[in-house]
């Protein structure tokens, strides 16, 4: 099957040529693959095509004023540095021109397949044999593409041309031409590319693969018309293909909106949950607080009761030392037996005292036991009253910690939102809003139809 070949002027994205960026069209896994013949900065390379002409230049004028006092470059293209995109002069010339040069289509020389290989093998020849061909087209960077549908070629060049007035060396695509051998006029790009194409075609040829002549479609079309017909083709096809994918990614971003949605609505709902249980919490501790400090006041009143009662004890043993020792307390035999009397006074303080002992013993034991039971309940009371301030300090730590979860999610969400309003001005400015609305209610279309 014969294969058509296309050698057409490209863009000049030396960030995509290059890979700075990579579009949507690019498989980056196989970015590797790429082949770079030439990569020079092309402020290098104004540098070593014009420097010495702009020094050449200076060296005959006898007038300050008349000399170049910046580099080539910004003194014809009124900038400081070359950018990476091309750009033109106030008397028409370009920074740097492009040739995409491509055997074949995606559809019987893709990537990947025997004759995408071969085809490959065919560009990388004539790339390399490119400068030698053209010695009046600086290359400053060339590389083929293996990451795309299809093989092609990004040649970035600078066209020099020689003259007699002015500085002898400069930017000039038309110059280059005439002293290549391919007259002047408008149709001196033609012969050139016709000249390139045939080297290809000779490629080719020593390489299997038979190459169809430049067909003429849609009645008077020419041949570089059609290309442009098939070029705008092509990008209807890309865009149709980035609608379908646009499409795919704004119903992905919108169900991870939806599950951030529900997440930040989650989110929000343990929040509220956590806040409940930390008030809930909060209002145990100051409930423990309350009763601590009752128990301690209790504790307090039960040992200044104790107090007084081991006072009492201790007036009460002075007392019983103002007794007379029992042995020296008169008796007296009744007459009924042998049991001993006292005097009354003896008596009454005997049994006034057996009986604040008897009492003050009784009250000393109940407060000693009241005071052990108060400090169990106080220390139990500490330990339950640590364990919910550190409950409460996990609770502060886990909303603290949602809340900044939920400030990622909200953070995400706005991205997203974002990402898709920027999806929706791409696709408007387009002009395929409509055809978006087709794709994405085909139903809807149908009826309307």
């Amino acid at each position: 099957m014969a294969k058509t070949i296309s050698h057409c002027q490209g863009k000049g994205s030396l960030t995509h040529n290059r890979r700075t960026f990579s579009a949507n069209n690019v498989d980056v896994s196989r970015t590797k693959d790429n082949v770079v013949f030439v990569d020079q900065p092309i402020e290098q390379a104004y540098d070593e095509i014009f420097g010495s002409a702009v020094e050449r230049y200076n060296a005959k004028q006898k007038r300050a004023d008349r000399k170049i006092k910046t580099n080539y470059f910004e003194h014809a293209f009124n900038r400081k540095s070359p950018p990476p995109y091309v750009v033109t002069s106030a008397d028409k010339r370009k920074s740097f021109y492009e040739d995409v040069v491509q055997i074949g289509t995606m559809d019987d020389t893709g990537v990947g397949s025997l004759d995408g290989q071969i085809a490959a093998e065919c560009l990388k020849i004539y790339a390399q044999g490119f400068q030698e061909r053209n010695p009046n087209f600086h290359v400053f960077f060339s590389v083929l593409h293996l990451d795309e549908k299809t093989p092609h070629l990004h040649i970035d060049y600078i066209p020099v041309g020689h003259y007699k007035q002015g500085v002898d060396t400069q930017n000039g695509l038309a110059q280059a031409l005439k002293e290549m051998g391919y007259g002047t006029g408008k149709d001196a790009i033609n012969r050139w590319r016709l000249a390139e194409r045939a080297v290809l075609e000779e490629i080719c040829k020593a390489h299997g693969i038979e190459i169809s002549a430049p067909e003429k479609s849609r009645g008077s079309l020419t041949v570089e018309q059609y290309k442009e017909y098939a070029e705008l083709k092509e990008k209807t096809e890309e865009q149709r293909q980035e609608v379908k994918h646009l499409d795919s990614e704004i119903g992905s971003k919108n169900l991870i909106l939806e599950w951030r949605e529900q997440a930040i609505e989650n989110a929000e709902n343990e929040l509220e949950q956590l806040g409940t249980e930390l008030q809930e919490k909060r209002e145990g501790v100051e409930q423990l607080e309350t009763e601590l400090t009752e128990k301690s006041a209790a504790l307090s009143e039960t040992s200044s009761a104790l107090a007084d009662n081991r006072t009492l004890l201790k007036e009460s043993a002075e007392k019983v030392s103002q007794i007379k020792d029992v042995d020296s307390i008169e008796t007296g035999k009744t007459l009924i037996g042998g049991k001993v009397t006292v005097s009354q006074e003896d008596y009454g303080k005997l049994t006034e005292l057996a009986k604040k002992q008897i009492a003050a013993e009784s009250k000393e034991d109940f407060l000693k036991r009241r005071i052990s039971t108060l400090e169990t309940e106080n220390g139990s009371l500490s330990k339950e009253k640590e364990q919910l301030t550190a409950q409460v300090a996990d609770l502060k730590r886990e909303k603290a910690a949602t809340n900044i979860e939920l400030a990622k999610v909200r953070s995400e969400r706005d991205n997203l939102r974002r990402q898709l309003d920027r999806i929706m001005e791409f696709i408007k400015s387009l002009g395929l809003v409509e055809k978006l609305q087709a794709f994405l209610n085909p139903r809807a279309q149908g009826q309307h139809r």
